[in-house]
């Protein structure tokens, strides 16, 4: 298994909260830590090797401790990615996106790119760490991206509590309003949860609480936020094209940018 976790940093004060959450993890996981600043071509010569060190070293909490630092020369997006492939890390953090051009907004930032193209999990950071992951909420759509999800965060936080969430609604409700119909997509619904919790590890499935919500997604998940005080959201993703990025979105792209919470992206690679 690898040793490495892989955190980016453009000395913004949102990555500064990335950096302090990797090394957080890196104690307990007793893994390495890499921190990486690209050096984007198009944005001109960089500094000295020395001047980046000390730059790195003062978003550090303690300056003197031991970290690796690597400095790409590609854009931060593919460096990100590429660091992570070549470390063979076991995750990539990344601060909060943030949209710098028209660009991003089709394609997606740098965020998106990574978590699209990095071959393993991306935890992006929202909030300023102050212990353990200790509470997660689980989106499910019932499909095996979020499966394969949720058994990787049970292991990846072994003494965590894990609440499984599934939101549903009655197909053209408009339509629809009887409420024996609302009823009858409730019992469904309740069966394919059922048979989704028995195809779980016996071992993940004792440490889930499953929740089944009337409502839209995002609705559902910032209720249950609220009311568990979780502290990390995992979501299951099929690694989207940018072009189907670009033409009909993503759920977990539109989660990820709505809820104000430490987001994981597991991508399934079946």
């Amino acid at each position: 298994m690898s040793n490495k976790i892989i955190v980016g940093t453009d000395f913004r004060a949102e990555a500064d909260r990335a950096i302090d959450r990797a090394l957080k993890l890196g104690e307990e996981w007793d893994l390495d830590v890499v921190i990486v600043h690209a050096l984007d071509p198009s944005l001109g010569e960089p500094p000295a090797r020395a001047e980046l060190d000390r730059r790195m070293r003062s978003v550090l909490p303690d300056p003197e401790m031991e970290v690796t630092f690597r400095y790409p020369m590609d854009r931060a997006d593919y460096a990100i990615a590429g660091v992570a492939e070549e470390e063979d890390a076991r995750l990539v953090v990344l601060g909060v996106a943030r949209f710098n051009s028209l660009r991003d907004f089709l394609l997606g930032t740098a965020v998106d790119y990574v978590i699209r193209h990095s071959p393993v999990p991306t935890l992006v950071v929202k909030n300023r760490p102050t212990g353990p992951y200790r509470r997660i909420v689980c989106a499910t759509d019932f499909y095996p991206p979020s499966r394969h999800a949720l058994e990787k965060a049970a292991d990846l936080f072994p003494d965590a509590d894990l609440q499984l969430i599934h939101a549903y609604h009655v197909p053209f409700e408009g339509w629809q309003k009887a409420e024996y119909v609302r009823k009858d997509v409730e019992k469904a619904e309740r069966k394919v949860f059922k048979e989704f919790m028995n195809e779980l590890r016996p071992e993940t499935r004792e440490r889930v609480t499953p929740h089944l919500v009337y409502g839209s997604a995002a609705g559902a998940l910032r209720k249950d936020i609220r009311d568990s005080e979780a502290d990390l959201l995992v979501l299951g993703t099929h690694g989207e094209s940018a072009l189907r990025h670009a033409t009909i979105g993503s759920t977990a792209n539109e989660l990820l940018r709505s809820l104000p919470i430490d987001t994981l992206v597991i991508k399934n690679h079946e």
